[in-house]
């Protein structure tokens, strides 16, 4: 089967699979070559399902079984990437700026959207758990994934939650090796390969915290360091976009971290209500 054909199929079968077929799936369309290069347990534990789920989804789009899938996949990947990369998604040089911003918003919601059926229920409530019981939570990013890891700092803290966010690995370091049990760290890195951020998780996790991890790479480093790991799309569509999606879908897995550590801590809404006027007050 050529790639064109696995991509008529994928789309001939959209909206006829499986939640846990849905995750396979999304893991194929995002990253080809990291799907070939996985056995059939280890897709089937990244997917959150059985390996009979793995090899029924092989079977359901043409192939004999996941071996067969796996050499499919493999030579995809081998095909030669374009030379000329757009800037973000499929704009052009000559795209207005409407069609720019409608092209941008389709690319966006698309990986917000991938990113929600990579999500299992299972691994959300595991993650805000963790969050709510902690005593204490890191946060560790870098360049854009940093700004993110600021926006959920923020927002915890405006519920009285104890968090921090650091603007160095040095001060990462520090921090998360006197970390404990009943404390959390969270990552955050696109590509899951940033070394300071990797550090920093694996410095937390030998001090004996939870660790959690937001990435695209479900194999990279920072995965393999982290107990409860999120995923988010991984589409790369030019030179820019995936740090423009990874962030939008870094944005709603933190915004739904918030409200569910929210909706669990008592103290919550009467800490929003001292934070609000404290603010209002200097602001007047």
């Amino acid at each position: 089967m050529s790639d064109t054909d696995l991509q008529s199929r994928l789309n001939a079968l959209q909206g006829s699979f499986s939640p846990a077929e849905k995750r396979i799936i999304t893991m194929i369309r995002r990253d080809p070559p990291g799907v070939a290069n996985m056995g059939v347990t280890e897709l089937a534990k990244y997917a959150e399902t059985s390996t009979a789920t793995v090899v029924r989804t092989s079977k359901r789009l043409g192939f004999t079984g996941y071996p067969a899938l796996r050499l499919a996949l493999a030579a995809q990947s081998a095909s030669p990437m374009p030379v000329d990369l757009p800037l973000a998604a499929d704009i052009g040089e000559n795209d207005s700026p409407k069609q720019i911003l409608q092209k941008l918003l389709e690319f966006e919601v698309k990986g917000a959207n991938e990113t929600t059926q990579l999500l299992s229920a299972a691994t959300l409530e595991q993650a805000v758990t963790f969050l709510a019981q902690a005593r204490r939570i890191d946060i560790y990013g870098a360049g854009a994934s940093a700004l993110v890891a600021q926006d959920l700092c923020q927002k915890l803290r405006r519920i009285g939650v104890v968090a921090q966010t650091y603007g160095s690995t040095d001060e990462s370091l520090v921090s998360a090796c006197q970390l404990a049990a009943g404390d959390v760290a969270l990552a955050i890195s696109h590509s899951g390969k940033t070394a300071g951020v990797v550090e920093a998780l694996s410095q937390a996790k030998v001090a004996g915290a939870t660790t959690l991890a937001i990435t695209a790479n479900g194999r990279a480093a920072i995965a393999r360091k982290a107990d409860v790991v999120l995923r988010t799309s991984n589409r790369e569509m030019g030179f820019r976009a995936a740090a423009m999606a990874s962030r939008i879908s870094q944005l709603l897995i933190i915004d739904c971290l918030y409200i569910g550590v929210a909706q669990r801590l008592p103290g919550a809404r009467e800490a929003l209500r001292k934070t609000h006027d404290a603010v209002q007050q200097h602001r007047r």
